[in-house]
């Protein structure tokens, strides 16, 4: 395999998940000064996101089911190959959350949660941090979650996929030193994703404990740049955004 020529291909920033809220947040955040590499599932809504972004950057997509991780290896490295780009940045925020007592868990539902969450962003940072690659990789920012930390009824295999991320960011963080790895532990951000733990109705309790309220997609965003700036002194970390509910 001939090696990719970094000073003449174009440098991205890879968003997986980048229909989620977060993601759509950061695109709109990020599309002001880089280009994008947008991924997600359904190319309707990758492409519905694209249009919107007012931008000179250039934008591409990347349509693919993360859950299916046998074949995501081969079909990222081809995808980059194919349009002469490399990745300076990732953000893993392409996630799946299921609420299981854990006597109703199945294999299947682990295998599910671990695949998106944990499994195909291993896979796609093999790619990146290839020869090919990884001279062009500045930083890798994961979004974890809150009961990564802390347990929570329900939530066992969804937090234990997410301290998962917590663990590789260190691991990675030493083996590969030219490139920033760093994790963020989120506390309740009302998203697309956990819109029913909002709702009327439904035990809002479990919120009490935030200082500063409830999170929102924008307040993400906002730590995700400060993680990817070029000048930042910080790799292996985890750093808690959580409106103060982990010290109260």
């Amino acid at each position: 395999m001939s090696i990719l020529n970094a000073s003449s291909a174009q440098g991205f920033t890879l968003i997986t998940g980048a229909t989620s809220s977060i993601g759509m947040e950061l695109a709109l955040e990020r599309c002001k000064g880089e280009n994008l590499l947008l991924h997600g599932r359904d190319y309707q809504k990758l492409m519905e996101l694209s249009d919107s972004l007012s931008t000179r950057f250039k934008i591409l997509i990347w349509v693919y089911d993360l859950s299916k991780v046998d074949s995501l290896y081969e079909d990222f490295r081809k995808f980059v190959s194919s349009q002469d780009i490399v990745v300076e940045r990732v953000v893993h925020a392409a996630g799946q959350l299921k609420i299981l007592p854990f006597r109703a868990v199945k294999l299947v539902d682990t295998q599910s949660i671990y695949n998106v969450n944990v499994f195909s962003i291993i896979e796609i940072l093999r790619v990146l941090t290839s020869k090919e690659y990884r001279r062009s990789l500045q930083s890798v920012v994961f979004l974890s979650a809150f009961f990564s930390k802390f347990g929570d009824k329900g939530n066992a295999i969804y937090s234990s996929s997410k301290g998962a991320l917590n663990s590789l960011v260190k691991g990675l963080a030493v083996e590969f030193p030219g490139t920033r790895f760093n994790s963020i532990i989120l506390g309740a951000v009302r998203t697309k994703m956990t819109d029913h733990l909002f709702v009327s109705g439904a035990d809002k309790s479990r919120f009490d404990r935030y200082i500063l309220g409830t999170g929102s997609p924008r307040d993400v965003t906002h730590a995700i740049s400060f993680l990817l700036e070029p000048s930042l002194w910080m790799t292996g970390q985890e750093m808690f955004l959580d409106g103060g509910a982990s010290i109260n």
